[in-house]
């Protein structure tokens, strides 16, 4: 038998009580259990998102609900979720991470004195324009 996974981050869900109740939550996220997102019955697809046709689905699928259709899947958290958020977290320190480091590199080198401090202001500058930039090019 196929393991329950949470619809968010995929913890394993095999000490959350059966049948799952409205109040259940993850232990690692914290998100609703009893909701759209975990049940079998969940169709992203669908005009409705609900393949039980005498369901009434609510507009939040994330949070709990009263469905008396509701049965848990065993397929209902999905890789390719966290691997989106991981992407834009990575682009994230692609136009912002590197700049950090650098930044921490370049002061715990600054021990030589009062001219290279205002250099590397200069620097922090330098680099903070050209995020600026690259931000702005984003929104154009």
């Amino acid at each position: 038998m196929k393991q329950l996974l949470c619809w968010n981050c995929g913890r394993s869900l095999e000490d959350v009580p059966r049948p799952i109740s409205r109040h259940a939550t993850c232990d690692g996220c914290f998100n609703e259990l009893h909701c759209c997102r975990m049940c079998r019955h969940y169709d992203p697809k669908r005009s409705m998102q609900c393949f039980e046709d005498r369901a009434d689905p609510p507009l939040q699928k994330e949070n709990a609900n009263f469905c008396d259709f509701f049965s848990p899947s065993t397929n209902a958290f999905s890789q390719q979720t966290v691997d989106r958020s991981s992407g834009a977290k990575k682009e994230l320190d692609a136009l912002f991470g590197s700049m950090a480091e650098e930044d921490n590199t370049d002061r715990d080198n600054s021990d030589e004195g009062a001219d290279q401090d205002q250099l590397l202001d200069n620097k922090t500058l330098d680099k903070e324009a050209l995020a600026k930039k690259k931000l702005d090019d984003l929104f154009k």
